[in-house]
């Protein structure tokens, strides 16, 4: 374990210009930090709130990552006595123990579960060394963001990762099934940002509390992969707990063929346009008896409300989603 004089220094020291995520474990103040190739250094403070060791100490685990998971600092847990400020001044740089070989590089700070407390990530920072290749931008992760989410009647990307990408880390994910989806957030409620074909090897980015979903990089596209799906390889045990801020998938109705859309749910309304088949439209409302539907589409390059026939198509609510009832 590390002197306690450097663990202080080292448990708050992020990257230079990093977002904090603060969080009920506790939070910074006055923090200045800075980050180079061989490790980092920082100054200010955390006050500490939860017991979460039972004996009035707030237990923390700190680990630093590169940008495909490798360790470049073996983790460090430590714990302080819960209701005080630890303050620490750094001189000097807090070397890595593993050597960086991808960027972004990223630190956190996790207050550990136990007596009845979840684990929290207290804080998060990323940066980079340069010289070294990265995966792409930083990682939008760690905020909770993913990719963006694939539009309705567009086709989701494919990503996948080369043996090169992961034959370096200390573990990842096999995809077990076919045609995998990667979502926004942790639910199969949330929207679509891509597919995955069995066999591809996933890079771990994160996971949620229950162990169910994991973040996971593919490619270019950032997204959640259910657990059900996958077979873990590796150590995979610095992975951490990350925030879920999915897009829900909105209800759709999709219309088999060319159809007039109507301006109220009656077979001798007046049409507004005519709409493509083979096509999803967002659903907004129904009729009481659920035989008419209410979708969002195009006319003549308007966005307009408009009414279908329930027999004209199919209706399709993630996560059984109920639509309000739209007429008087």
């Amino acid at each position: 374990m590390l002197r306690r004089s450097t663990f202080i220094s080292f448990v708050m020291a992020l990257v230079m210009g990093a977002a904090v995520l603060p969080a009920s474990a506790g939070s910074t103040v006055d923090a200045t930090f800075s980050l180079d190739c061989k490790g980092f250094s920082g100054s200010g403070q955390i006050v500490l709130d939860r017991d979460n060791t039972g004996s009035l100490r707030e237990a923390f685990q700190v680990v630093v990552t590169d940008g495909v998971g490798n360790i470049i600092y073996k983790p460090v847990v430590d714990s302080f006595f819960v209701g005080g400020t630890v303050s620490w001044t750094a001189s000097n740089v807090i070397e890595w123990t593993g050597t960086p070989q991808y960027n972004p590089l990223t630190l956190r700070v996790v207050s550990l579960a136990g007596n009845n407390f979840d684990e929290q990530t207290i804080a998060i920072g990323t940066g980079s060394c340069e010289g070294l290749p990265s995966l792409g931008a930083l990682p939008r992760f760690l905020n909770g963001e993913t990719s963006d989410s694939v539009d309705i009647n567009a086709v989701p990307p494919r990503p996948t990762n080369s043996e090169e990408m992961t034959k370096n880390l200390p573990g990842f994910l096999i995809v077990n099934t076919d045609n995998l989806s990667l979502r926004s957030g942790d639910g199969p409620e949330y929207t679509l940002v891509g597919i995955v074909d069995g066999g591809t090897k996933l890079i771990p980015l994160g996971r949620n509390l229950k162990f169910t979903w994991w973040l996971v990089k593919a490619g270019d596209i950032v997204g959640w992969a259910k657990a059900e799906f996958l077979v873990a390889r590796g150590d995979l045990t610095s992975v951490s707990v990350v925030p879920s801020e999915g897009e829900i998938t909105p209800a759709t109705f999709f219309v088999y063929s060319k159809s007039s859309l109507l301006s109220a749910p009656k077979k001798n309304a007046v049409p507004l346009c005519s709409i493509a088949g083979n096509v999803e439209y967002i659903a907004t409302g129904r009729t009481k008896a659920t035989d008419w539907y209410e979708v969002q589409a195009t006319c003549d390059n308007a966005i307009v409300k408009g009414w279908l026939a329930a027999d004209l198509g199919a209706f399709r609510g993630p996560a059984g989603t109920i639509l309000p009832v739209t007429t008087p």
